[in-house]
């Protein structure tokens, strides 16, 4: 699964996921981390002001924030995929599906 929103991607392809944030300058910052490594998940829903927050909890991972942020790109931490409302229902299943491959 592949969704991409408010200038973050998150990729999931079963065993793991990766979340690339786009940063000023050249390249993508990305952070790839495996299902087994998660300890929790958050899902914060988007709302009229506030987007929506998909968040991992993921030992060892840095908690620093992602300064170098384009315009309108959210400044998180590189264990958080931000989205709209548009793309909630599409969050939401890829939240049921990492969920699912973290029990098996």
């Amino acid at each position: 699964m592949y969704i991409h929103a408010r200038r973050r991607s998150i990729r999931f392809s079963g065993r793991t996921i990766t979340i690339k944030a786009a940063v000023k300058g050249l390249g993508d910052r990305k952070h790839t981390f495996s299902v087994g490594k998660i300890n929790g998940i958050k899902n914060i829903p988007p709302t009229a002001f506030k987007p929506g927050r998909l968040v991992f909890d993921v030992p060892g991972a840095s908690k620093a924030i992602v300064e170098d942020v384009p315009m309108y790109a959210d400044k998180v931490d590189m264990n958080t995929f931000t989205y709209g409302a548009m793309d909630a229902k599409n969050v939401q299943a890829l939240e049921a599906a990492i969920r699912k491959a973290m029990t098996s």
